[in-house]
């Protein structure tokens, strides 16, 4: 493998003077790792100000969780944490809490997703601190729900949800074990879901004058995921059988082989299966054939269809097919790796990556939102802290704390020893 990491234009500023959709909103963030991270940070690409609330000894796991590092620098973190200001404090000393408490008071949202009973052991849930500010939006997210009758705190991760809701039940080959989706799939859901709902309490409190308290919580986004797999069981009672690449109730659509590298099509309905056999392919037989006449025949016989169309696809390079298919209005996409996919001619065109000034790295790649708004374009990015590089100023600057207080709090361990002995 290549030592070498790929090289991306720097980012491109936003239109000086642009209004920020969610400007004026301060959020501070209890969460960790990938879902309640990656929620933040969108909300922080609105515009919303961001105080990451970090443990003094590591921060959050996901700074340390992998072995893909730049500078000192974890994938991981970088992925979900831009635009945010970290501060470190511990939440077990009295101090520590008092300065929690001082930040809620002044939040427009908190998002918290500790495992069960650990924002009561510190008296930071909702329910001690809503009374103090009745405006607060308040979103726990956790794996199976603040009900869960688990005797011992359970924890979820995407993996788990995957394997606990059916998701992971749907993939992989039918005579192999399940697979999981690599990519973190629900735990992406979860964030979004988050957002969301965020933003729906956000609207709310404009038109009731109050806050709310929010509960997002893996199992259910896992459930409700399952869209219209799931609600085919709920319709038949059968459970769908695991297809491989191929869609179990569409054919074709499945990745084929072409002489140099994969690609994936589908057809499905007869028109787009009548192009692809007859315009592209010139086998005009397959069209009368009665056993491809109609989507379920096709469904039905699908190891003799999918036999035909490897033998075929396998005859000519990928780019030959992608061309010709697609000229004859066939759904067709390559099968491209991540490395590919950066250098594809639309993640260059959309500007999906740039790189970003990091104060130990240099630079930093950087993955956009997804997301374009005309009038409050999205925020500049900044890159992810480093861990507790906020604290004193967001102590100054936020709390208005003199350095008499921040002293004061500093010698009881509010801030761990680090930022003690590094002052």
């Amino acid at each position: 493998m290549s030592s070498e990491r790929p090289r991306f234009p720097p980012h491109k500023l936003r239109p000086a003077g642009a209004p920020l959709a969610l400007e004026g909103l301060r959020v501070v963030d209890f969460t960790r790792m990938l879902s309640g991270p990656y929620s933040s940070q969108q909300l922080a690409d609105y515009g919303a100000q961001i105080i990451k609330i970090e443990v003094p000894d590591g921060g959050d796991d996901s700074r340390n969780y992998t072995t893909t590092m730049l500078a000192g620098e974890c994938a991981f973190f970088l992925s979900t944490n831009r635009n945010k200001k970290s501060i470190t404090l511990d939440l077990k000393t009295e101090a520590g809490r008092e300065v929690a408490r001082k930040l809620i008071l002044g939040a427009d949202i908190v998002m918290e997703n500790f495992t069960n009973g650990v924002m009561e052991r510190f008296g930071l849930d909702y329910a001690s601190v809503a009374s103090d500010n009745p405006r607060l939006i308040y979103c726990s997210i956790s794996g199976f729900g603040r009900d869960d009758p688990s005797p011992v705190a359970r924890r979820s991760y995407d993996a788990m949800a995957q394997a606990g809701s059916g998701l992971m039940s749907l993939n992989g080959d039918p005579d192999r074990l399940p697979i999981r989706n690599q990519v973190p799939i629900l735990d992406a859901a979860t964030a979004m879901i988050a957002t969301s709902a965020i933003l729906a309490a956000v609207v709310a409190r404009e038109r009731l004058g109050c806050g709310q308290q929010l509960e997002v919580a893996l199992i259910d986004v896992a459930m409700s995921s399952l869209t219209m797999y799931g609600m085919a069981y709920l319709v038949s009672g059968d459970d769908m059988p695991r297809s491989g690449n191929r869609a179990p109730q569409t054919a074709p659509s499945d990745a084929y082989a072409t002489a140099d590298g994969p690609i994936f099509i589908t057809c499905g309905n007869e028109r787009l299966f009548k192009r692809l056999v007859v315009d592209a392919l010139e086998m005009p037989d397959l069209a009368t054939d009665p056993e491809f006449a109609t989507n379920s025949d096709r469904v039905r016989n699908v190891k003799r269809l999918t036999a035909i169309l490897s033998a075929a696809f396998a005859q000519r390079p990928r780019a030959y097919w992608l061309e010709r298919l697609a000229a004859v209005g066939v759904p067709v996409s390559p099968v491209l790796t991540v490395r590919e996919a950066y250098a594809s001619d639309d993640v260059r065109r959309r500007e999906i990556v740039s790189e970003i000034p990091h104060p130990t790295a240099g630079t930093v790649p950087n993955v956009r939102p997804p997301v374009i708004m005309s009038h409050t374009p999205v925020a500049d990015p900044v890159a992810p802290p480093l861990l507790g590089q906020h604290t004193e100023s967001i102590l100054k600057d936020v709390l208005s704390l003199s350095q008499t207080q921040i002293d004061e709090f500093a010698a009881k361990g509010a801030f761990g020893k680090t930022f003690s002995q590094t002052r």
